[in-house]
């Protein structure tokens, strides 16, 4: 008779991992080679996220400062004048003020309402409130429409200056009306809604005390690092004279000009 064979399954075990072979899985070293590469790749890329995010919120706050511009503009055609400024504390917010010929009424934050803006849209890349000085002549409720013979054109007036970091005037001909300005990450001289004082306006460079200091000279630089002479500096500003409105209002600026 043939024999039986045997009905059970031979099982053979299984050979442990030699772990000196590296045949499967990683070693302490190859993890810690590992983790060291991703660090300095990390330490690499780290900064360069950080410059585009920079980058980011200023091209964010020139955008919306553009929009303002245009939409004051657009304010100008209708009423003939520029708007006041609003007054960062009133309710509802947004409303300009009813007359801005006085010592800090001619400061506050862009009155988006009167505009016809959003909230949002007066915010700068920072999400801190943009701020509005005007020359009061031009925000005169009582001037007639800019095409009008003694109107937005007839006015004459140089009261505000914008300068360079060497105190050269950058519109030295031209009769400055506005000035908006963003105060940049730190917020040096920004107002918050509900108060009418500036936050730490004191507390920037020379250069972003200037900006906050609600007279009417302004300074427009580079940004500027803390340990720089008049530093701290990240202020974005935009200002505009009597003749580059009219030239957007009525394409052919103003003859005094």
């Amino acid at each position: 008779m043939t024999a039986m064979r045997d009905n059970h399954m031979m099982i053979r075990p299984i050979k442990p991992r030699d772990s000196q072979t590296g045949t499967a899985g990683f070693t302490l070293l190859e993890m810690t080679i590992v983790l060291i590469v991703v660090g300095l790749v990390i330490g690499m890329v780290a900064p360069l996220i950080g410059q585009i995010t920079d980058s980011t919120r200023e091209k964010s706050t020139s955008v919306r400062l553009d929009g303002i511009e245009k939409a004051i503009v657009a304010f100008v055609r209708s009423e003939g004048r520029v708007p006041c400024p609003a007054d960062p504390s009133a309710t509802p917010l947004g409303e300009e003020r009813n007359s801005c010929n006085s010592t800090g009424t001619d400061d506050g934050i862009v009155p988006f309402r009167s505009l016809g803006l959003s909230e949002e849209a007066v915010l700068d890349g920072y999400g801190q409130f943009i701020s509005y000085h005007v020359d009061d002549t031009y925000a005169d409720n009582s001037l007639s429409a800019p095409l009008v013979a003694g109107g937005f054109c007839g006015v004459a007036d140089n009261n505000i200056t914008v300068d360079d970091e060497d105190g050269d005037d950058l519109s030295p001909t031209q009769e400055v009306v506005y000035v908006l300005v963003s105060h940049g990450e730190n917020g040096f001289g920004r107002f918050n809604p509900s108060s009418s004082n500036r936050i730490s306006d004191t507390s920037g460079g020379d250069f972003e005390d200037e900006n906050a200091d609600d007279d009417d000279n302004f300074v427009a630089t580079k940004f500027l690092h803390e340990d720089v002479t008049d530093g701290p500096y990240d202020d974005q500003i935009a200002w505009s004279t009597k003749n580059n409105i009219a030239n957007a209002v009525q394409e052919f600026g103003c003859s005094s000009d």
